[in-house]
C-alpha cells in the first residue's frame, strides 16, 4: 500500500439545516458542512486490490507530457458562486463545471486544449433550483447533473437540452458515470448507492450498506467496479453486474496508535488499469492501495483526486488552494513544488485534453487549466 500525504479541501458538514456545495472531485458530489464535524485521522493499513485490468489505449498512445515543467495556463472566471465540480468528455473536448449559483458553466474544445486564450466565456445550464452539487459525464452526449433541489437531470450535450428530469427522495452529493457512457450511480444522504441506466434515465439496482452519508463514487476504467466513500469512513467496493458488494475497506488507524474520529472519504480514482484504487479524505492523506509502500509528508485534507489516461500520474487537489502531482510507483512529488493559483479551496481535478492538460476548480470561483507539456 502506497499513503501520499497532501494537502486538500475539506467538505465537513455545519449545521444540519444548512447546505453549501461540493468537492468532488472528478464524481464526487459536493458536501456542505453540516453537522457531525469530524477530526482527521489516519487511514493506514495495508490491504491489496484485485481489479480487472481495464481496456486502456497503451501510453505510448497518448502526447508526451512534462510534469515537472507544469504550469498555470488559463484562469476560467465568471463562475456564479464557488466551484464544486468538474466533469469531462474527451470525445468532445468540453469540460462542465458545478456551481453553487445553481447553474452549470461548460466550455468547448478550444477553449479546453487551449487553442483559444483569454478568459473562454463559458455556456451555461441553469435549471436547479438549489447549488448543482455533482456532475457525470462520459463517453457519450449526456452530461448529468444533480442539485441540492433533489433533482437529477440528464442533458444533451452540447445543445444543453434536458432530456430527462428526476426527482430524489434525499439530495445527491456524488454522481459517477461509468466509461461507456450506459450506467450511472448516484447516492448521497440515504446511505444508499442508485444505479441508472443512461439511456432510459431507467432505476436500476440499488446497493446498500453504508452506515452514513455517500460523498463519493468512482468506476473502474473497464465499468466492472464500482468503488463508494463517505461519512462511515469506509471504502466500500461493488461488482456492478451483480450488484453485490466485493470489499470493505475500514479507515482505520495503523497499529499500536490511538484510535482517533472516522476519517471521512471525501474522493476516489481508480488507476487505468484498474489495479489500484486512490483513496483521499480528511486524514491528510493518499492511500494507494497496493502492495506498493510510499513516503509520508504531512498536510491537510485532500478533497480530488484524478489518475492521468497513461497512469504514471496522480493529481490531487487540496484545502491550502494548491494541486499537487505525484508519482504513484513511488509517492514522490513529479512537480518541484505544488501548482498554486486558486485563492480559496480547491474542490477537485480532471485531466483533458488527453491529458496533456489538468483543470482544477475552486472555491475562488475560478476553473483553472495547467499545461503539462
Amino acid at each position: 500500500m502506497l499513503s501520499l500525504l497532501g494537502r486538500g479541501c475539506s467538505r465537513i458538514r455545519q449545521n444540519a439545516g444548512q447546505f453549501a456545495g461540493n468537492p468532488h472531485s472528478w464524481e464526487c458530489g459536493y458536501v456542505m458542512p453540516a453537522v457531525k464535524a469530524r477530526l482527521p485521522i489516519a487511514l493506514m493499513m495495508l490491504f491489496t486490490l484485485t481489479l480487472a485490468t481495464a481496456q486502456q489505449p497503451p501510453s505510448s498512445s497518448l502526447p508526451s507530457i512534462a510534469p515537472n515543467l507544469a504550469r498555470l495556463d488559463q484562469t476560467l472566471g465568471g463562475l456564479d458562486g464557488p466551484g464544486f465540480a468538474l466533469a469531462y468528455d474527451e470525445s468532445t473536448g468540453a469540460l462542465a463545471a458545478a456551481c453553487e449559483g445553481r447553474s452549470i458553466h461548460y466550455w468547448d474544445k478550444g477553449v479546453v486544449s487551449g487553442v483559444r486564450g483569454g478568459s473562454g466565456t463559458p455556456n451555461v445550464l441553469k435549471e436547479h433550483g438549489g447549488p448543482v452539487t455533482a456532475l457525470a459525464w462520459s463517453s457519450g452526449p449526456v452530461l448529468v447533473s444533480a442539485g441540492a433541489d433533489k433533482k437529477i437531470l440528464f442533458w444533451h450535450m452540447p445543445d444543453g437540452q434536458i432530456v430527462k428530469s428526476l426527482t430524489t427522495d434525499n439530495v445527491v452529493r456524488a454522481l459517477a458515470m461509468s466509461p461507456d457512457g450506459k450506467t450511472l450511480a448516484s447516492a448521497g444522504e440515504d446511505a444508499t448507492i442508485q444505479l441508472w441506466d443512461v439511456a432510459s434515465a431507467k432505476a436500476g439496482a440499488k446497493l446498500s450498506g453504508s452506515s452514513d452519508w455517500v460523498l463519493c463514487l468512482a468506476f473502474s476504467n473497464d465499468g466492472q467496479r464500482l468503488a463508494s466513500g463517505g461519512y462511515d469512513g469506509t471504502v466500500r467496493l461493488w461488482e456492478v453486474s451483480t450488484a453485490k458488494k466485493i470489499l470493505d475497506i475500514p479507515a482505520t488507524p495503523p497499529p499500536n496508535t490511538p484510535a482517533p474520529p472516522t476519517n471521512v472519504v471525501l474522493s476516489l480514482a481508480f488507476s487505468p488499469d484498474g489495479k489500484q484504487l486512490a483513496i483521499g479524505g480528511t486524514d491528510a492523506q493518499i492511500h494507494l492501495f497496493n502492495t506498493i509502500d510510499g513516503k509520508l509528508a504531512r498536510s491537510g485534507s485532500v478533497t480530488g483526486l484524478a489518475f492521468h489516461p497513461g497512469g504514471a500520474l496522480l493529481a490531487s487537489s487540496s484545502k491550502d488552494r494548491t494541486v499537487r502531482l505525484w508519482n504513484p510507483a513511488n509517492g514522490q512529488p513529479l512537480a518541484p513544488k505544488p501548482l498554486e493559483g486558486h485563492t480559496a479551496w480547491v474542490q477537485g481535478v480532471v485531466f483533458v485534453a488527453q491529458g496533456t492538460r489538468l483543470a482544477s476548480i475552486g472555491a475562488d470561483r475560478t476553473v483553472r487549466i495547467w499545461n503539462l507539456k
